[in-house]
């Protein structure tokens, strides 16, 4: 165990240290109490009692039940999780952005989360957050397995996970430093860190045998549970030393050389950036500069001991934070309001049992010396035993009585009905759960359960944060380091028959004939669009279930469409052993229909040329009556602007007669004079005067 008063030669390793302590002191050790709590309340197993209390208890002869409604609740939540995956978009934003490239790093970024299993990593970061108020992510590049690099996606222990105790937002990038404390081995800190780094740590001899646990740390969770017993298997040379090791990352704001982009704007760390980019962007037109830049330093040591001191190659921290409640720097899980309720019903439980347990037997009351057959201790033991036979001397006083039993307190039994209540209001309801009684119908129980969803509606937007902060760190991560030619293999699901195909995805390939990269990743600007996708089997179940309704309202639906969204084992086998689909024979009914289409169209067309001979026929037939009688044309005109006659040519509406025109003689119009309703062809009528080709005006017909 490190000693205070130890001489520190390192002034970063001092610095180091005395900020981790400092975050400890500030609130991480309460964190890591109240986190230890609420996991034992979540585990059970007798974790939901203190050891004080179970002592005293037992001490006193009465048990202490657990009656765990904390779990259900939280599995439930988790299952909601589990079900909806996270599914990453990219779209293009900017001018260099591309629809293309977009898709190709959507994928790049799906076969980065399958190689990392991101979907546990995510289960286990979600219900470390909701037990433990906090969850987090780690994402770096390791080259480990590849000389490039790959991103890694790794889960953080919350209880060593420090973040800046000044800081009030969900944001690490508002943060002013995050510490992540990990207790590691010589051989641990040679093979990260480098053989001289272990060589220099194992000289200055600052390991802890008991693992912390006598520095005011809570205690680890491990397979080997009680870590306190580490120092009686201490030995030198077994290397079980163990070594806390301070990881911090810390911003600073200092004069730092860049690259600028003239054209864009853009302002790059050149320490960032590989020799390749450098010439690259220096062709294109960047010119180098020193400015002020935000930058990560990272600092790792132990008490007295830097195994690291120097900038990130990372432009963010690389921690990736997860709270389901959080408001300015406070966080809460789901486990934390139940605790009230849980113990409340875990007493009321114990207590219930006990006053069962003693109405069994209750006592005696035994005049001194009346007993015959057995004495006080006797009856004692045997007093609550089936058909016991007590025998009392003749000539006794009193004849020995069961003493009456104190009855159940008035209102236990509600106490844990409210108590259940209020696990379920502060937790997860019976309706998410889809507890329901036979007689309420699937698709009621599924509305309910919607609707339910509301109580989960802050830890899944917040989850839904932490979601698109992650993808947009793996994006970063992308096109800073994925800048050299690479060989991806995707698998994609055929949308018509469900079967996978293998496909071969290239980037930044370079193209001789054009002198360009084909699928550059490296250049343009992304958003992120995160939604959430059903589990595969709920996802399938659902769409079988509908295909089937389809089938049955008469939708027409291919054969190989309903095996695609079943669950058979082989069902793409079974897609492959179909018989190609014939061709449909013509339907008739169609052709009729075309048919009658074209009919009612060619039937429109002869009834809107008739009206619009009728048309022309009215205005002949105004034009005659005014050339008959040229007096009528001013009235005409005030008659068709007082219906509302919009005028198509030059006013007036109706024309004057020219002074030239040759006047006819005044005639008897008859009894239809009105320009609206003009007169029309007759239509039953005979000789020349009948049908629109009479020689003469209708309107102006003679006598």
């Amino acid at each position: 165990m490190p000693k205070e008063n130890k001489h520190l030669s390192d002034d970063v390793a001092r610095q180091n240290w005395e900020r981790y302590r400092y975050g400890v002191d500030r609130g991480h050790s309460a964190y890591t109490e109240q986190a230890k709590r609420c996991e034992g309340m979540y585990l059970g197993g007798g974790d939901q009692w203190s050891e004080q209390d179970k002592r005293i208890l037992d001490d006193e002869g009465r048990p202490h039940y657990e009656f765990n409604q904390i779990m259900p609740a939280i599995n439930t939540a988790l299952g909601y999780q589990i079900s909806n995956r996270m599914d990453i978009a990219l779209r293009p934003r900017g001018r260099d952005g591309d629809a293309s490239v977009a898709k190709i790093i959507t994928k790049v970024i799906k076969q980065i989360a399958d190689s990392n299993h991101l979907h546990w990593r995510e289960t286990q970061m979600f219900g470390d957050g909701l037990i433990e108020q906090r969850g987090y992510l780690d994402v770096r590049m390791g080259f480990e397995n590849n000389i490039k690099g790959e991103v890694l996606v790794t889960s953080i222990d919350p209880r060593d996970a420090i973040p800046d105790p000044d800081a009030k937002s969900y944001d690490p990038d508002d943060w002013g430093d995050f510490t992540w404390a990990r207790w590691l081995t010589l051989g641990e800190i040679g093979q990260i860190y480098g053989q001289a780094a272990r060589l220099k740590v194992d000289e200055n001899q600052d390991s802890d045998p008991d693992y912390g646990d006598m520095d005011g740390e809570t205690q680890r969770n491990s397979f080997g549970g009680q870590t306190g017993l580490q120092d009686a298997y201490y030995d030198s040379t077994d290397g079980i030393r163990r070594y806390r090791v301070i990881d911090r990352q810390l911003w600073v704001y200092e004069l730092t050389a860049c690259m600028v982009f003239p054209e864009t704007g853009d302002v790059l760390v050149e320490a960032n950036m590989s020799p390749e980019s450098v010439a690259d962007a220096l062709a294109k037109g960047a010119v180098r500069a020193r400015r002020m830049k935000k930058r990560v330093r990272w600092v790792v040591s132990t008490y007295s001991t830097v195994l690291h001191d120097d900038y990130s190659p990372y432009e963010h921290f690389t921690v990736i934070p997860y709270f389901p409640y959080f408001r300015r720097g406070k966080t809460r899980g789901m486990v934390d309001n139940g605790i009230g309720p849980q113990e409340v019903l875990n007493k009321s439980v114990s207590q219930f049992v006990h006053i069962l347990n003693s109405s069994a037997n209750g006592g005696w009351m035994v005049e001194e010396g009346s007993l015959t057959n057995m004495d006080t201790d006797d009856l004692e033991e045997v007093g609550a035993k089936t058909g016991l036979v007590v025998e009392y001397s003749k000539g006794a006083r009193n004849k020995p009585e069961r003493i009456q039993p104190n009855s159940v307190p008035t209102g236990v039994d509600r106490l844990m009905e409210r108590a259940q209540m209020a696990l379920k209001e502060t937790t997860v309801p019976d309706a998410m759960r889809g507890n329901q009684g036979s007689e309420v119908s699937g698709i009621a129980i599924q509305s309910k359960q919607y609707a339910s969803q509301q109580q989960l509606a802050v830890p899944l937007d917040n989850l839904a944060y932490t979601r698109w902060l992650l993808a947009k760190r793996l994006l970063k991560l992308i096109q800073t380091y994925y800048d050299s030619y690479r060989v991806f293999r995707i698998t994609e699901t055929d949308p018509l028959t469900g079967k996978e195909i293998d496909s071969v995805l290239e980037i930044n390939k370079f193209d001789p004939a054009t002198g360009a990269y084909l699928h550059d990743v490296t250049v343009g600007e992304y958003d992120v669009v995160i939604s959430e996708q059903p589990m595969q089997v709920t996802f399938e179940n659902s769409q079988f279930t509908q295909v089937m309704e389809m089938r049955e309202k008469g939708v027409m639906i291919p054969d190989r469409v309903v095996l695609r969204y079943s669950n058979l084992a082989d069902k793409h086998e079974l897609i492959e052993m179909l018989p190609d689909p014939a061709p449909q024979p013509p339907d008739p009914t169609l052709e009729a229909k075309a048919n009658l289409l074209g009919a009612q169209a060619r039937l429109a067309d002869a009834n809107a040329q008739n009206k619009d001979m009728q048309t022309l026929y009215t205005g002949l037939q105004t034009a005659q009556v005014i050339a008959t009688i040229p007096a009528t044309a001013p009235l005409a005109d005030k008659l068709a602007r007082t219906v509302g006659f919009q005028d198509k040519d030059a006013a007036p509406i109706v024309p004057q007669a020219q002074a030239d025109m040759p006047m006819a003689d005044a005639v008897d119009m008859g009894t239809n004079t009105s320009p609206a309703f003009p007169a029309l062809p007759p239509t039953g009528g005979e000789g020349a005067a009948a049908g629109i080709e009479t020689p003469g005006a209708d309107g102006v017909q003679p006598q």
